[in-house]
């Protein structure tokens, strides 16, 4: 039996942990959009990319990369606690009640580890062509 889910049924799912990585997975987009119209803008010869500036975006992708995973074991084993918390409260031990209570458990280390090679592939690619830009100009000169 197949149903689709919704992303906001994955989110409520996931129980309260999945706010702090959803408002993460917000930060790495917008930092991704201004950073990719920052290059942009630089390499029409618009704008001004300054080191401390796309430092400051590089250090949030990485604090963020790090910090996701984190949150969402943490998730994980909230959801466990509460899954083995029925389990000890019941007279019987049914697999359903374990079962539902780890599957969702786990979406939010699904989505801690999205949210985390996401802000990783934007850290790796905003400093990739940050790094081709100041080369380009250091040529010009």
């Amino acid at each position: 039996m197949e149903t689709q889910q919704t992303l906001m049924d994955m989110i409520q799912r996931g129980g309260v942990v999945m706010w702090p990585l959803l408002i993460l997975f917000g930060a790495v987009l917008v930092v991704a959009l201004d950073g990719a119209l920052n290059l942009y803008q630089c390499k029409r010869g618009e704008g001004i990319a300054t080191q401390p500036a796309e430092s400051f975006a590089l250090s949030l992708l990485d604090f963020i990369a790090t910090t996701a995973p984190v949150l969402g074991f943490l998730g994980t084993v909230a959801g466990m606690i509460s899954a083995f918390g029925a389990v000890a409260e019941s007279t019987t031990v049914q697999l359903p009640v374990v079962a539902g209570g780890l599957y969702e458990a786990l979406f939010t280390t699904a989505f801690g580890l999205i949210v985390s090679l996401l802000a990783t592939l934007v850290s790796f690619l905003l400093e990739f062509a940050m790094e081709r830009i100041w080369e380009e100009k250091d040529a010009n000169r």
